[in-house]
């Protein structure tokens, strides 16, 4: 992964994206405070603007140290200094307490997880009493995608639009249903919408 090139995109052209998706997940959610984990976080920037629209201390969590790195720096050049922290591991055994965080987000992260359902029952695990996710995929709206493309364009950066529609897509199709069900997993629903696949899990 060239972490300086998806960092410029993200931080970018692609900035619309995440934004929109912090405000999908604030107004599905509702949760303003408390402690978020942004699973597969990279350089932090679901986590960061759902930082800005919130009171959340978001910890950023990722197998990448490099990537990590950028979202320690972008949390002080966003002035969210105090509201954020890192944390470098794996999903499939993250290195929390049990219960020990209110949200847990991620973008895109499922279809790179080996063992999805591992990976799921250790989220359910670390999510606190009266908790909750949202965790999923997506590449926005059609008003999202053209907004990124015009800001592509703009840069002069060359628009692949096959390779934007493939990102991530085999990787949702997993039945997620099943895979929840036999952890033992009872308490969620399964948002499926034109943005994506989505996960919310609670106790």
């Amino acid at each position: 992964m060239d972490v300086e090139h998806y960092d410029r995109q993200s931080r970018t052209v692609k900035k619309p994206l995440y934004t929109y998706y912090a405000q999908k997940i604030k107004d599905n959610t509702r949760m303003l405070e408390g402690r978020c984990l942004d699973v597969g976080a990279c350089g932090g920037y679901l986590g960061l603007e759902l930082a800005k629209m919130t009171n959340l201390h978001v910890t950023f969590f990722d197998l990448n140290a490099e990537a990590l790195e950028k979202a320690a720096l972008h949390l002080v050049e966003d002035g969210l200094e105090g509201r954020g922290a890192t944390l470098t591991g794996d999903v499939h055994a993250i290195p929390l307490p049990d219960e020990s965080m209110d949200l847990i987000i991620s973008r895109g992260s499922m279809p790179f997880w080996e063992d999805p359902a591992l990976a799921l029952q250790e989220i359910y695990r670390i999510l606190k009493k009266g908790g909750t996710t949202f965790v999923g995929g997506g590449k926005g709206t059609p008003e999202i995608k053209a907004q990124i493309i015009e800001n592509m364009i703009a840069e002069g950066q060359e628009v692949d639009l096959e390779a934007m529609d493939k990102m991530h897509g085999d990787g949702m199709k997993r039945d997620y249903d099943a895979l929840l069900k036999s952890k033992g997993i009872q308490n969620f629903v399964i948002h499926r919408a034109q943005d994506g696949i989505w996960i919310q899990m609670w106790k």
